[in-house]
């Protein structure tokens, strides 16, 4: 009887499948990176007109993108007034993982790029709002902290232009949101028509200067990004990045809405404090069974 080698080669062609997909996997990956920092981060591109220093070194040949994993990299922009500066983190398919592949072809998942800005503490006024798709919007209210304390979602304004109705908008006050949603973002992208057309790979984007961390003010866009032939079609969400740091950074509030949103952080505050004094007392009956 002749000896089955079934077992093995079945073992050999998955470790064989394994491998190729990691390569493949890999180099699809950095060239949707790749295809990204050439639309946006080389000479005469939206960032490099709007930041004086761009990538992770001071050199001309330092790399623009800094890979942290095969599906994880980062791009990092300085030098513009009202911020310190600016990192934006691609976070891919793993297409380098097989099973990832194939569950990711029945669940089907997004490449997403986060941008965070951090603000000059004297470049950005009392300011807490997010907007989201409706579906997301919810959980941004929930999970955010600061939004969960001092936000609020919106109702439609009444005789004003707004948002696409597929996006809600949270804040803390609502001459905040409507000094920030202003015509130009609602011609280029927010509004009905214009966001049926160039909102599609937008998902959200949250201001605060009540982030809790280093950087405590901060701008935040979340987008998803498009294939490699596709880059163009996310030139106007990019656009609102520095269109925001501007906007932002010379912002100021009236005397009636600052007033407001002190009386309401003051109360936020004095609602965390005893959160945390009643944690402490908690914490120490069961230490001390008392």
């Amino acid at each position: 009887m002749k000896p089955s080698y079934t077992v093995e080669i079945v073992c050999v062609s998955i470790l064989i499948g394994y491998t190729l997909n990691y390569f493949i996997g890999k180099r699809e990956n950095e060239n949707l990176a790749s295809a990204w920092a050439s639309k946006f981060c080389v000479k005469d591109s939206m960032f490099e007109k709007n930041f004086s220093l761009l990538g992770v070194g001071e050199e001309e040949d330092s790399p623009l993108l800094l890979k942290e994993a095969t599906n994880v990299f980062k791009f990092y922009a300085s030098g513009r007034r009202y911020c310190h500066g600016l990192l934006a983190t691609m976070e891919l398919k793993s297409r380098h993982d097989l099973i990832s592949r194939l569950f990711n072809s029945v669940v089907p998942c997004k490449d997403e790029i986060s941008f965070e800005v951090y603000m000059n503490d004297e470049a950005m006024d009392h300011i807490v709002f997010a907007m989201a798709r409706n579906k997301a919007v919810k959980t941004m209210h929930k999970k955010l902290r600061d939004l969960q304390r001092l936000g609020e979602i919106l109702p439609l304004p009444d005789r004003r232009k707004w948002v696409s109705e597929e996006l809600a908008v949270i804040s803390e006050s609502k001459e905040v949101a409507g000094d920030l949603i202003t015509d130009v973002v609602l011609d280029q992208v927010f509004g009905d028509k214009s966001f049926e057309k160039f909102g599609k790979y937008f998902m959200s984007m949250h201001f605060s200067d009540q982030n809790l961390g280093k950087h405590k003010k901060m701008l935040s866009f979340k987008f998803a990004l498009p294939d490699t032939k596709h880059m163009d079609d996310m030139v106007r969400l990019v656009a609102l990045i520095p269109y925001y740091i501007d906007l932002v950074g010379r912002y100021k509030l009236s005397t009636q809405a600052r007033n407001k949103t002190e009386g309401a952080r003051q109360k936020a505050a004095q609602e965390a404090y005893k959160e945390l004094h009643n944690v402490r007392q908690s914490f120490t009956k069961r230490l001390y069974g008392r």
